[in-house]
């Protein structure tokens, strides 16, 4: 499939749907595009940025302080478990 083929079926499918979610996502997706097209540079350049939920930070937070209590292992030791718990 050609560009502009791929190009005609997908219009014909928004053109063909009545989905509000769907369309609302794609109009996203293209603001996002013309908003990171406007740089002269590809987009994989540039990431978003994620905003953690406060729930999500508190996890984080969390994970960083067993991490520097040394309540961890690595990740060898971690893969060994699991076989071991694999064999019982």
């Amino acid at each position: 499939m050609n560009l502009a083929e791929l190009k005609l079926e997908i219009i014909a499918k928004i053109i063909a749907t009545d989905d509000v979610a769907l369309l609302n996502k794609i109009q996203e997706i293209i603001n996002d595009y013309e908003s990171n097209s406007v740089v002269n540079e590809p987009m994989a350049t540039y990431d978003r940025i994620r905003v953690f939920s406060e729930e999500e930070q508190r996890k984080i937070n969390l994970a960083v302080q067993q991490y520097e209590n040394g309540e961890c292992i690595s990740d060898e030791e971690a893969q060994k478990e699991i076989q071991e718990w694999l064999e019982d």
